[in-house]
């Protein structure tokens, strides 16, 4: 049986599993989740995340090395972002747009004082909602793609610092050319045993995605779930909308696939998203997927992969209109265009800083709240926040998705192959 059947299966049982026990034999669960599913979940995203910043440098300096040409690199990165950026725009206005249309927080009546209970952890996806949140200004954003240290940053994980101390360690190596050459060898064969340890790691992807989806699931159970389907559905909608025609049209057009081939051929990088919500852990199965079966060529999937990993956040970005309006809707606030351009621009700004992990979002969502003038201590983020692990997880399938839609894209264009960047790099 192929992995993405094994992977579907597993997320499907754990769909089951996790809401029937919860429903049924709630201590059973509990038990269950202590001791089984909590843990079993944890140790994956903890294996695949200790291989992901060697694995980004690795890949990102030898296609920088592969690349050579400082010509040719620039290129390159200018196709890549200026895809990231409108499909970002578009996913955006479409969460608006469909928000708008469905209205979930029209007609709604909720109570003059609500606020979001207080919790002790601080750090970000536990952070109360009072906390104040800085927006970052442009200035901001451009001075922290600059590592001061770049040991700390690959402490601490920060990949758009990882990112750009590896291309400017690639470009460097690029041009010292064969003297260079020890530093290279070491390098490659890094890479090939961070891809080895991907292997290793991948085969056990579907006990990992039934275990991290019986969690989640099992602890939201349908009670909350239930009270806010329209707004459940207006993200689905939207996200359907944007992964069939946006992405649909993207692939027919610009690749030489039809939209279900691609599809198909990402199922289990899309799987592994959807069980992770992490699109840092997914990075090793999207780029497994993007240069064996789609095969796009090692250079630019090392290239536009970890990029969009770390700016490219479709999904967030729809999520961030749909979550305005739906807020907007709850308060009566009416919003104008100059409003809704806003909270465009804003989206695309947070998810450049957004950290590609489980519930990175909500302190970009947050920064979109604020840059609008909306509450952030009301019902309206507290059921947002309630249901942002399950919404999170089709999120993160997007958002993969899409990496894979642009590295295809730039891959076509620049007309690559594996077999000539292999030549190259021999040479």
């Amino acid at each position: 049986m192929k992995l993405a059947t094994k992977t579907l299966i597993a997320i499907m049982l754990g769909v089951l599993v996790g809401l029937g026990l919860s429903i049924f034999s709630p201590n059973l669960y509990g038990i269950l989740n202590s001791y089984i599913f909590s843990p079993v979940g944890e140790l994956f995203i903890k294996a695949i995340k200790m291989i992901v910043i060697p694995l980004v440098f690795s890949a990102v300096v030898l296609s920088m090395i592969s690349i050579g040409s400082p010509k040719k690199l620039g290129q390159l990165g200018g196709k890549t972002v200026s895809l990231f950026v409108a499909t970002t725009m578009i996913a955006c206005t479409i969460g608006i747009i469909t928000a708008i249309v469905i209205g979930p927080g029209k007609n709604v009546v909720i109570p003059e004082s609500s606020s979001i209970p207080q919790s002790e952890d601080h750090s970000g996806h536990g952070a109360s909602a009072t906390d104040s949140v800085e927006i970052p200004t442009l200035k901001d954003t451009i001075l922290n793609f600059i590592p001061s240290n770049p040991f700390e940053a690959f402490a601490s994980g920060d990949m758009l610092q990882v990112l750009t101390f590896s291309i400017f360690f690639g470009i460097g190596l690029a041009l010292l050319g064969d003297r260079a050459k020890i530093i290279n060898q070491f390098i490659n064969q890094l890479n090939e045993l961070m891809m080895k340890l991907v292997q290793i790691i991948m085969k056990t992807i579907p006990y990992a995605a039934f275990a991290l989806v019986a969690t989640s699931m099992g602890t939201t159970g349908l009670e909350l779930v239930g009270s806010m389907v329209k707004y459940l559905i207006v993200i689905a909608v939207g996200l359907i909308v944007h992964a069939f025609i946006t992405y649909g049209s993207m692939i027919s057009l610009f690749t030489k696939f039809k939209p279900v081939q691609f599809f198909h051929k990402m199922t289990p990088a899309i799987g592994t998203a959807f069980a992770t919500s992490s699109s840092a852990a997914t990075l090793p199965v999207t780029k497994s997927c993007c240069e064996n079966d789609l095969k796009i060529s090692n250079d630019v999937s090392s290239f536009v992969l970890p990029l969009g990993m770390t700016i490219n956040m479709n999904g967030a970005s729809l999520s961030h209109g749909v979550a305005a309006v739906f807020v907007a809707q709850l308060n009566g606030i009416d919003l104008g265009l100059a409003q809704y351009l806003t909270i465009i621009f804003i989206s695309l700004l947070a998810s450049v800083g957004a950290p590609a992990i489980p519930g990175g979002g909500i302190v970009s969502l947050s920064m979109v709240f604020l840059s609008v003038g909306l509450p952030i201590d009301g019902v309206g983020i507290a059921i947002i926040l309630g249901l942002f692990r399950l919404v999170d997880m089709a999120l993160t399938s997007v958002n993969v998705l899409g990496d894979a839609v642009c590295a295809s894209i730039v891959d076509g264009r620049q007309g690559n192959s594996k077999e000539v960047i292999k030549q190259n790099f021999v040479s």
